[in-house]
């Protein structure tokens, strides 16, 4: 097994991660933003009220957060999530571990939403097994389709 830690976020793991960005999220980003890797981690980690990475091997391979949506009293969150080819080889530990992230993110916002790239299917069956709903028709961003995303606090 690799071995792997989860630790806040910092501004010195986004090049590595960025350099080693899995094809469908550097699609996602791209589509959604016209970012490249690092500046769609970069624009991410600066926005967000809670970001990790997750180090396998002593290198970042995965940063994932949630950005505030609209004001300060806003109780939306964007979830969002970002991650080099090495997280398959760490996916179960992650997928132990990334509910609880996500605990904390619904915590601190009383809605989580987002929008995902319609082909991204890591990232689509990562969200279920979080317990997201994925909207079942797609909306168009620079012509590409994407999903919208959410899950609600239970109060």
């Amino acid at each position: 097994m690799k071995a792997w830690r989860i630790v806040p976020a910092l501004l010195s793991h986004i090049q590595p991660i960025a350099a080693a960005m899995r094809e469908a999220d550097q699609r996602e980003v791209w589509a959604s933003h016209r970012h490249t890797p690092e500046e769609a981690l970069a624009f991410s980690l600066e926005r967000s009220d809670l970001a990790w990475t997750g180090i396998i091997d002593g290198q970042p391979a995965v940063m994932w957060g949630a950005a505030r949506i609209g004001s300060l009293i806003t109780q939306k969150g964007a979830p969002w999530l970002l991650a080099t080819g090495a997280l398959e080889t760490a996916r179960r530990v992650f997928l132990r571990h990334c509910r609880g992230h996500v605990a904390q993110m619904q915590a601190r916002f009383a809605r989580l939403e987002n929008y995902v790239h319609a082909e991204n299917r890591a990232s689509l069956r990562w969200l279920r097994w979080c317990g997201f709903s994925i909207e079942s028709k797609p909306v168009l961003f620079n012509g590409e389709p994407f999903f919208l995303f959410w899950r609600e606090a239970h109060v």
